[in-house]
C-alpha cells in the first residue's frame, strides 16, 4: 500500500513538474510507433549510451535512435549468446558502457565494441536482476528532452530555444521597413498597422507614429530629413503632407544631394531638391516595377525589378538625363542574369554587386562587368553552395565581408569573397517564422534586427556567435559492396577491410534529439578538399586502395554553423597477394630477367643485321661501280664471279650462282618499271619464297628491298653526274631507276636519304 501511494505521489510530482515546463516554454512532443521506424510499440525502458545514442528495450527488439532512425539490433552469426526472442523487458548501461537486456527467462549482454550478444556469467546475474524489472518510468536525455512511453508508443517532449527574441510591440505586426537614425534610434515601419515605432537605444518603445498608409521604405537623408514612402501611394517628408501617388518601394541618394526614387510601377523617379519646400519629382524612367535600388560610389545606379535589373549612370547635371539600361536573363547563354524576378541589390565593399532572386538563389558581378555587353554572372544556389534556400526577399550588407541574405524561413550570412554561408532557420528565429521583403540592419551594439510576418526580431552578437550545444558526432552504420549495413560503427576508430571489400558506404549522425533539421555535414578522406556541404549524411567510397585511409566528417549545429565535432575513422583495407611488397618485389625481379634477356637478343638480332648489311653494302657497291663503268661504255655490265667472290666469301658454288643471276637480272631490268620479285624469281630459276629465303640468308634484305636499293644506288649515281653538269632532268633519271611516276620516285628517295632529289649533292 505505501509502496503505489509513493508512485502515485512521484506521478503527481512529475505531472506537476511537466504542466510547469510547458507553462514557461513552449513545448513540441513526438509520438514514435511501428509506423515510423520503432520496432514495436510496447517499450520496457531506455536508456542513453556514452557516444549520446538512445537504446530502447521493446517487444520486438533491441531498438537504437540517432535522431534520425532507429537501428533494430538483430542475432547474427557469431552471437555467443543463447538468446532465443526478441521481446526485452528491460535495460541498463553495463560499467563496461554495454547494454544489458532483460528477457523474459533470461539477462544478456548486447556489446557495443563488436555488436553482438553474448552471454553473460552467472556470477554478475545475480547483481544485475536486482536493477532490472522495475517499471519504466522515462528518462530526460542530455539536452533536457524528456522521453516516455504507454502501451501506445514511445514518446519525446522537446523545450525548442531560440535565440532570437521578438522586439516588443511588433508581434503580428508585420514589420516591412528598417532604419537606425544618426541617433541611434532604431525606427520600425508596421504594415499591419500602418504605423511606425521608434526605439531607443536599449531597444524600449519611445513614441509611435500613426500613417494613413503601410510604411515600405524609412529613409533618412544627408540633411537628417526622414522621407517615408508607401503603399498604396504615398511619398512623405518629415511627417508631412504626400508628395506623390505612386507606391515607393525604397530610396537612394546620390552624392550631389539628389533623392532617387523606386516605384512599384511607375520605375525610377527623381527629385532634385529634396529640400525645397514643394520638392517634385521628374518624369519617370521606365515603367517598370521597382524593389530596391542602390547608387554606388562610382555613381551607378541599378535597381532590382520585376523584370531583372535596370543599371546606368547618374547624370550629374541634369538627372533627367540619366539613362536606365535592362539586364535580363537569356536562356541562351549560361552566364546571364539567372533569374528576372530580382527581390534585392547590393554591394559589398570589394565592389561586387549581389543580386538576389525571388527564387532562383543569388548572383554576383563586379560592378565594372556588370556594364558589359553580355554581363557574366557567377550563380549561388542551394545546388553549388552552402545556401539554405534559393529564396532571397532581402539583403544587406552588415560588415565589410558579412552579406545578410532573408530568404522565406532563413537567414543566410554570406562572405561573397569565399562563397561560404551560415545559415539561421526556424529552430534559431521561431517555429513558424516567415520573413518578410525586409531590409535588416545591425544596431551600434552588433545587434541584427530582420523583419518577419510575425514581429521584428533581434539576435545579439552573444547568439549568433556563442556556439551553445555542439551535437556529438557518430558513425552509424555500414555498407560494404551495396550489401545491407552488417553492423553499427558508433564506438569505432578503426575499420578494417578484406581485400575484396572496396566500395563501402558509411552513415553518421550528429546527435541533437530537440532539433537536427538544419544540421549540415561534410567530409573529407586522405586531408583532401571537403566536400558535400549538405544534409547528406552518408559517404561513399569506390575502388580504396590498399593501405590506410583516414576519413574525417563534421557537422553543424542546429543553426547551421560548423563546430568542432570532427569524428576521424581509420579505413584499413587488406592488399591481395600480388599488391604485397614481396609479389611487388618478385614482379620487378620478373621484369628485369625479361629485360635483360630482351636487351641480349636485340643485341644479337642486331649484330646479325650489321653482318648482313655490311655484305649487303659490298655488292651493293660493286652493281654501283659496273653502273658507273656502264655509263661510259655502251657494253653491257659484265663481272666474272671471280670479281664477286671477295666480297661474299666462303660462298658455295650455287650461292654464288644464284647471286650472279640475281645481279644480271637487276643490271638488265634496273630502268624497268615492271621489274618485279616474280620476273627476278624466274631470272634466277627459283620459286617467290625461295628468292626471299635465300637473299635473306645471305644478304639479309628481301627482293623488294635489294631491287630497291640497286635503283637508289643508281639514282645516288645519277644526281652526282646532275650535280656535275651532266644534262639529266629529275624525271630523266626516275625512268632511268624504273620509276614511271616521279613524284613516287621523290617520295621514295626522300624517305631513305631524308632529302629531295633535286637537293641531294653525294
Amino acid at each position: 500500500m505505501n509502496h503505489c501511494r509513493t508512485v502515485i505521489i512521484v506521478i503527481i510530482l512529475l505531472t506537476g513538474l511537466f504542466l510547469t515546463a510547458r507553462q514557461t516554454e513552449p513545448c513540441r512532443t513526438v509520438r514514435y510507433d511501428d509506423s515510423n521506424g520503432l520496432s514495436g510499440t510496447l517499450v520496457g525502458g531506455g536508456l542513453q549510451d556514452g557516444n549520446g545514442l538512445m537504446w530502447f528495450a521493446t517487444w520486438n527488439g533491441l531498438d537504437c535512435y540517432d535522431g534520425y532512425e532507429f537501428h533494430r539490433m538483430k542475432i547474427r552469426p557469431g552471437d555467443s549468446a543463447a538468446i532465443g526472442t526478441n521481446r526485452i523487458r528491460d535495460i541498463l548501461l553495463s560499467e563496461q558502457g554495454n547494454i544489458v537486456c532483460r528477457t523474459d527467462d533470461d539477462i544478456y549482454e548486447f556489446d557495443l565494441s563488436r555488436y553482438t550478444f553474448r552471454d553473460i556469467p552467472e556470477e554478475r546475474k545475480d547483481s544485475l536482476k536486482g536493477k532490472m524489472g522495475r517499471t519504466w518510468r522515462g528518462l530526460t536525455d542530455r539536452q533536457g528532452n524528456i522521453w516516455r512511453a504507454d502501451p501506445s508508443g514511445l514518446y519525446k517532449t522537446c523545450f525548442p530555444h531560440h535565440p532570437a527574441r521578438l522586439l516588443d510591440g511588433t508581434s503580428g505586426a508585420h514589420p516591412r521597413s528598417l532604419m537606425v537614425d544618426r541617433d541611434s534610434m532604431l525606427w520600425v515601419g508596421l504594415r499591419n498597422n500602418h504605423s511606425i515605432n521608434v526605439y531607443d537605444r536599449s531597444s524600449t518603445l519611445v513614441r509611435t507614429i500613426p500613417l494613413e498608409t503601410a510604411p515600405y521604405c524609412i529613409y533618412r537623408t544627408s540633411h537628417g530629413d526622414i522621407w517615408i514612402g508607401g503603399k498604396p501611394g504615398a511619398l512623405i517628408r518629415n511627417g508631412g503632407e504626400s508628395i506623390s501617388p505612386d507606391a515607393v518601394y525604397d530610396m537612394a541618394e546620390d552624392r550631389y544631394g539628389r533623392l532617387w526614387i523606386a516605384t512599384f510601377g511607375a520605375g525610377v523617379k527623381c527629385c532634385e531638391n529634396p529640400q525645397a519646400m514643394e520638392p517634385e519629382l521628374s518624369e519617370s524612367l521606365g515603367g517598370y516595377k521597382v524593389r530596391k535600388i542602390i547608387i554606388t560610389p562610382s555613381d551607378n545606379i541599378i535597381a532590382a525589378t520585376t523584370e531583372g535589373l535596370l543599371v546606368g549612370t547618374v547624370d550629374s547635371a541634369d538627372c533627367r538625363n540619366t539613362r536606365l539600361m535592362p539586364v535580363r536573363r537569356d536562356g541562351n547563354r549560361p552566364g546571364s542574369l539567372c533569374s528576372n524576378a530580382v527581390m534585392s541589390v547590393a554591394r559589398d565593399t570589394r565592389g561586387n554587386i549581389i543580386v538576389g532572386t525571388e527564387s532562383s538563389g543569388i548572383d554576383i558581378i563586379s560592378e565594372e562587368r556588370l556594364f558589359d555587353d553580355k554581363p557574366e554572372f557567377r550563380h549561388l544556389n542551394t545546388g553549388n553552395s552552402t545556401l539554405a534556400s534559393d529564396v532571397c526577399r532581402a539583403m544587406a550588407l552588415v560588415s565589410d565581408t558579412l552579406l545578410l541574405i532573408v530568404g522565406r524561413n532563413h537567414v543566410m550570412a554570406l562572405n561573397p569573397s569565399t562563397e561560404q554561408t551560415v545559415n539561421f532557420g526556424r529552430t534559431f528565429w521561431n517555429d513558424t517564422c516567415r520573413f518578410a521583403e525586409t531590409e535588416p540592419v545591425m544596431l551600434p551594439d552588433g545587434t541584427w534586427v530582420i523583419g518577419a510576418e510575425e514581429g521584428a526580431f533581434c539576435a545579439t552578437p552573444h547568439n549568433i556567435y556563442s556556439r551553445g550545444y555542439v551535437p556529438p558526432l557518430v558513425f552509424t552504420t555500414l555498407a560494404v559492396n551495396g550489401l545491407a549495413p552488417a553492423f553499427c560503427l558508433a564506438s569505432r576508430d578503426t575499420l578494417f577491410l578484406e581485400p575484396d571489400q572496396r566500395n563501402i558506404s558509411i552513415a553518421f549522425a550528429a546527435i541533437d534529439y530537440t532539433d537536427n533539421s538544419g544540421i549540415l555535414y561534410r567530409s573529407r578522406l586522405d586531408g583532401s578538399p571537403w566536400t558535400g556541404a549538405g544534409p547528406v549524411r552518408n559517404v561513399t567510397l569506390f575502388n580504396l586502395s590498399p593501405g590506410t585511409h583516414r576519413l574525417e566528417v563534421q557537422s553543424t549545429d542546429r543553426y547551421g554553423r560548423w563546430v568542432d565535432n570532427n569524428r576521424l575513422l581509420s579505413v584499413v583495407v587488406a592488399p591481395y597477394w600480388y599488391e604485397t611488397w614481396w609479389a611487388t618485389a618478385l614482379f620487378v625481379l620478373v621484369v628485369a630477367v625479361l629485360a635483360g634477356l630482351a636487351v641480349y637478343i636485340i643485341m644479337y638480332i642486331r649484330d646479325v643485321n650489321r653482318q648482313r648489311r655490311d655484305l649487303l653494302e659490298k655488292y651493293m657497291t660493286v652493281i654501283g661501280e659496273m653502273e658507273a663503268r656502264s655509263m661510259q661504255d655502251s657494253d653491257c655490265l659484265t663481272a666474272s664471279p671471280e670479281d664477286m667472290a671477295p666480297l661474299v666469301p666462303e660462298q658455295k658454288p650455287e650461292d654464288t650462282a644464284f647471286l650472279n643471276r640475281v645481279r644480271r637480272y637487276i643490271e638488265e631490268n634496273i630502268d624497268n618499271p615492271d621489274a618485279g620479285v616474280d620476273s627476278m624469281a624466274d631470272a634466277a630459276a627459283v620459286s617467290r619464297s625461295t628468292l626471299n629465303r635465300h637473299l635473306r640468308a645471305q644478304l639479309g634484305i628481301s627482293a623488294t628491298q635489294l631491287l630497291i636499293e640497286a635503283r637508289m644506288q643508281r639514282a645516288e649515281q645519277l644526281l652526282r653526274a646532275r650535280s656535275a653538269g651532266e644534262p639529266l632532268s629529275l624525271s630523266d633519271i626516275a625512268t632511268m631507276c624504273g620509276y614511271s611516276d616521279v613524284r613516287y620516285f621523290q617520295r621514295v628517295f626522300k624517305k631513305r636519304h631524308s632529302v629531295a632529289p633535286a637537293d641531294y649533292n653525294g
